[in-house]
């Protein structure tokens, strides 16, 4: 394709369009996000004391680190947005929401690496399109409940699925998002060969 060298009357040169300082703060925040909250590697201990708190019903339990970040990097009152398997919407929001959200994930998926393919920011609005891997194995081991992505038992496989999120960042702080998944859903992951 030519652009506008190609047209019968060239256009004017591009306008150089460099993010601002407020926009770079913005993608750091999301970037921070991603490597603070997603990428923390648990630990055996941080285990022990995920499964403690799971056995007396808390379903909030995550490290004191990945707490520290969501504190830093969003607010009690960020809005999730999402859909379910069924492309229902649905919100969510609250001072335990991302909490609840990342001890939900780390039941049933182990070893998350959230990798930034790409970054798109426009003032408040940052697109973050990522892969994410992990293996679908339960931290407590079972096998007779649920694995990632409705299936009915984990089957131990590695994967990797495309998703990107919307982040609206206000006052350097996350106050809301919008996930989409690769279409089709994922679903039931198969079993890797040993």
């Amino acid at each position: 394709m030519a652009g506008c060298s190609g047209l019968p009357k060239p256009c004017k040169a591009p306008e150089d369009d460099c993010p601002t300082k407020e926009e770079c703060a913005n993608s750091e925040v999301v970037r921070q996000f991603i490597k603070r909250v997603w990428n923390y590697r648990w630990t055996s201990k941080d285990d022990k004391a995920f499964l403690d708190a799971r056995a007396k019903g808390n379903q909030c339990y995550v490290p004191p680190s990945i707490a520290a970040a969501l504190d830093e990097l969003r607010s009690s009152r960020t809005i999730r947005h999402r859909r379910d398997r069924k492309g229902k919407p649905i919100r969510s929001t609250g001072a335990d929401d991302y909490a609840t959200c990342v001890n939900a994930v780390h039941e049933v998926i182990q070893e998350i690496k959230l990798k930034i393919l790409d970054l798109v920011v426009d003032g408040d609005r940052v697109v973050a399109h990522i892969a994410f891997e992990g293996v679908d194995r339960r931290a407590d081991k079972r096998t007779d409940r649920p694995g990632a992505f409705g299936a009915k038992s984990p089957t131990g496989a590695r994967f990797r699925v495309h998703t990107a999120t919307f982040y609206r960042v206000r006052n350097g702080r996350i106050a809301e998002d919008w996930l989409a998944f690769e279409v089709p859903y994922p679903g039931p992951l198969k079993a890797q060969a040993a």
